[in-house]
């Protein structure tokens, strides 16, 4: 009878038998359940305190020294030539029309002082290109009734300025506020060339091409980019220096009237809009 009964027990399958557990298993597998389900919560929390601690270092540290600036901006462009009061007509917009042209320029500025809750002052210099095109108009009036020639004419202006940089950045810097005005002070300087078919034009045995030197004022606002992604602008401080990018929005006027230096130049200065994009370094 005990062999029979040892076979029975012995043919009952796994699934069908019972589980017998002392004090010790039970333990075991409480602690078990219970390390699964801390684990199951810190997930997400261990994730969020990581993201956390990301943004913090990210914001604890230093960024790195900030000494430069560099612009580049493009705008449209209209010299005061025809606003010379020894003109008896208006030749550039008889020549050129009055549409505006696109002048393309780039600045680089040296901020030497920082002035504790108010920002950088510092020297600065930019140069810039634009040009004009259109057809020859006759000297000695109509040909054939005609007032235009077959002949193209063009001006190329290139101009260049020094100033003081004033960057008001407290707004950015003391309360966080991504805003920073500015404004520049300084000399105007243009070179210009008139040209034709031939090369460069000439008039009763005068050059078509020059300088201009005159007065540079400028005032701006600039929108600082880095609150719109924290980490992008950190990486591209610890990669390549750069503190702050900026789109602005500038107001320039180049009065180019001689300075009492020269007699009658030509006035190519121009005031207007230019917008584009700014790095500091």
């Amino acid at each position: 009878m005990r062999r029979v009964a040892e076979t029975r027990r012995a043919r009952v399958p796994p699934s069908r038998r019972t589980l017998r557990t002392g004090p010790g298993v039970r333990r075991h597998g409480l602690a078990i359940g219970a390390g699964c389900l801390l684990s199951f919560v810190a997930v997400p929390a261990r994730a969020q305190l990581r993201d956390e601690d990301v943004a913090m270092l990210h914001h604890n540290k230093a960024e790195s020294p900030q000494n430069f600036a560099f612009e580049f901006r493009i705008g449209p462009y209209s010299p005061n030539i025809d606003s010379d009061p020894a003109l008896t007509s208006k030749p550039y917009a008889e020549t050129f029309g009055t549409n505006a042209r696109v002048l393309v320029s780039a600045e680089f500025d040296w901020q030497v002082v920082r002035i504790p809750h108010l920002g950088t002052i510092g020297p600065g210099v930019g140069a810039g290109f634009t040009s004009m095109s259109g057809l020859a108009r006759f000297t000695n009036g109509p040909v054939n009734g005609q007032a235009l020639s077959g002949e193209s004419t063009s001006l190329q202006i290139f101009p260049l300025y020094a100033v003081a940089v004033l960057r008001a950045d407290v707004l950015w810097h003391d309360f966080g506020v991504p805003i920073v005005p500015y404004a520049k002070l300084g000399i105007g300087y243009a070179l210009w060339r008139a040209s034709n078919t031939l090369g460069t034009s000439s008039f009763e045995g005068v050059s078509g091409e020059g300088h201009s030197v005159g007065t540079h004022v400028a005032l701006g606002l600039a929108f600082n980019l880095n609150p719109l992604d924290v980490y992008a602008a950190r990486g591209f401080d610890d990669s390549l220096g750069v503190n702050n990018s900026y789109v602005f929005a500038e107001w320039t006027r180049e009065d180019l009237t001689g300075l009492g230096l020269q007699t009658d130049p030509l006035r190519v200065g121009g005031t207007g809009w230019n917008f584009g994009l700014a790095f500091e370094f």
